[in-house]
């Protein structure tokens, strides 16, 4: 499946769009895997009934009808008759997002971790949503954040280890 991309080359430059597909192999698999609690947390709160209709928003949806595998993985999640498998589907498909979102920002030192990578998210999102802002970093960051500044430092990348 196209998640095994993600985060598999977070330090070196990815590659460009081929075929009008996304690369989203330069988002680190850490950035994705501390996203996706902030977006559930969201959804507990306030209904994972909300998803389709953020993720269908027309900012967002410019990647998903951008990528392939993710489109394929919207239409999964809508289609699915268990809601926790849909839920799962959305999720990841935010976390993604957010993800790129947060490395294009630079919040929480992710720029400057990944410089290469933030430069692909910067790229992308002026390509897929020039006039837009962080849509989903507003949503389900800022609130936590406000309600608890400690929020923020969960976000925060892992100190650098020799194999970094």
């Amino acid at each position: 499946m196209w998640t095994t991309a993600v985060g598999a080359d977070a330090q070196s430059q990815p590659p460009p769009l081929v075929d009008g597909d996304i690369d989203f192999s330069f988002v680190p698999s850490s950035l994705l895997e501390k996203c996706k609690p902030f977006i559930v947390r969201y959804h507990e709160l306030n209904g994972f009934s909300l998803l389709p209709e953020i993720l269908w928003h027309p900012e967002t949806r410019k990647f998903i009808e951008a990528d392939l595998a993710l489109g394929r993985e919207f239409k999964t999640a809508t289609s699915s008759r268990r809601a926790k498998k849909a839920n799962e589907g959305f999720v990841l498909i935010a976390a993604v997002i957010l993800s790129t979102e947060i490395l294009a920002v630079g919040l929480a030192g992710w720029a400057r971790r990944y410089p290469a990578a933030s430069k692909k998210a910067q790229a992308l999102l002026a390509q897929y949503a020039p006039c837009s802002r962080a849509r989903l970093t507003e949503r389900y960051l800022f609130p936590q954040i406000n309600w608890n500044r400690a929020t923020l430092s969960t976000l925060a990348p892992a100190q650098p280890t020799k194999r970094d």
